[in-house]
């Protein structure tokens, strides 16, 4: 006898609305509604919380992944590194080892990664993503859905971190296939590494969607043989930009005549630079040195409010200057190579914007951005909405907040 209903969840990295629309014959024949999402300002690390908690990273407290907060780093031990050879340690494969270890010894669970950031800087920084987002417990503040299925001892697949599009797919087929799911929520990267390697227009993606289009139809056939209802829904963060130039603005900055941990601090993402001003000729002397510059902007203060990743203690930079769409910042403290695609520009560009696609009739209304779709997952397990109440303590009555 089938079960009743499996609603699947099914996120594709990077996969936005421009690539799926060259992609169009995606699942073409089982889509009954489609439609383009907006972003976040940010990378994953802001967008993925967002989706599964459906609140905006100055809620839920997880944005960039880097913040300065030399009094928590977990990195003071490595500060004897920095007088080794940089070049030994720009090698990525000895940044992955070494970032491995660093996981293993402060026993985080979540995403982690040093990338390219000196090691004589890494003391400055603390990291936000210590705890896997995709279990119970896994944000800062508030609640995601995992946290909400836990609570009522449903029968859930999540993916696995660092097993696989493969594995994952094969992992879930079958638990769909048994009947032996309340839920089913599945992240496949392949993807987005993908498309930073070689950009969107590459034959490669073509492949590698029309692999998607077929293990997928594979889970929803085994889905549908054991469940009398399989809802679905397809969706990704953002999208992604070719990349047609590059910029190296920490030269800019270092022109200047200041110095670094001393005047100020800065955390260089590869579309954006985020300034912590420790003397006030640094915050006067950085801000109108960039002002006006052809690869990129100053946000203000109300653009991040608008975007959801405005903190009122600065905890992931006091100013913030992100890079012209397309253009990545090279050198940058994620890495020092050319990467053809990169995501993390203005969330109104469209290359930024994200998709979603389902065999559902999707919402004439409340239904616009990526943390949307938190809605959906509500609706579709019956599960009560924990987001009043968490604003509630947030702004209590008679705060004036």
């Amino acid at each position: 006898m089938k079960r009743t209903r499996l609603p699947l969840f099914i996120f594709i990295d990077a996969f936005g609305w421009n690539v799926l629309k060259a992609h169009d014959f995606f699942l073409a024949d089982r889509v009954r509604d489609r439609r383009p999402l907006r972003t976040i300002l940010g990378y994953s690390s802001a967008c993925d919380p967002s989706i599964i908690s459906g609140l905006l990273p100055c809620e839920h407290g997880l944005w960039s992944s880097f913040y300065y907060s030399p009094a928590t780093s977990p990195f003071r031990c490595l500060r004897p590194l920095a007088i080794l050879p940089e070049a030994l340690f720009s090698r990525a494969r000895v940044r992955h080892y070494l970032s491995a270890a660093v996981k293993r010894w402060y026993g985080f669970t979540g995403y982690f990664q040093l990338y390219a950031v000196p090691f004589r800087h890494l003391p400055l920084f603390d990291y936000s993503e210590k705890k896997r987002i995709w279990e119970p417990h896994g944000l800062p503040r508030g609640q995601t859905i995992f946290d909400l299925l836990s609570a009522q001892e449903a029968r859930y697949f999540v993916h696995q971190s660092g097993a696989g599009d493969e594995r994952n797919l094969a992992r879930l087929t079958a638990q769909a296939g048994a009947g032996e799911l309340d839920f089913a929520y599945l992240s496949l990267g392949r993807l987005d590494a993908l498309m930073h390697a070689v950009g969107t227009r590459s034959a490669k993606v073509t492949e590698l969607v029309r692999w998607y289009d077929t293990r997928l139809r594979e889970l929803l056939a085994a889905a549908e043989a054991a469940y009398a209802e399989v809802p679905w829904y397809v969706f990704t963060d953002h999208g992604m930009h070719n990349i047609s130039a590059t910029h190296n603005l920490p030269a800019d900055v270092d022109r200047l005549g200041l110095t670094f941990g001393r005047d100020y601090v800065a955390f260089y993402d590869s579309t954006m630079a985020r300034f912590w001003f420790l003397t006030p000729a640094a915050r006067e002397r950085i801000t109108a040195g960039l002002a006006g510059h052809p690869q990129g902007r100053w946000l203000a203060d109300e653009e991040l409010r608008q975007w959801g990743v405005y903190f009122p203690d600065h905890q992931y930079g006091e100013a913030i200057f992100l890079m012209r769409s397309g253009v990545q910042m090279l050198p940058s403290f994620m890495g020092a190579r050319f990467t053809a695609g990169i995501h993390g520009f203005h969330p109104d560009d469209p290359d930024s914007t994200a998709a979603i696609s389902s065999n559902q009739p999707l919402p004439a209304t409340g239904l616009a951005s990526i943390h949307d779709i938190f809605s959906l997952m509500l609706a579709e397990t019956g599960l009560t909405d924990p987001r009043p109440a968490f604003r509630a303590g947030l702004h209590p009555a008679g705060s004036g907040l």
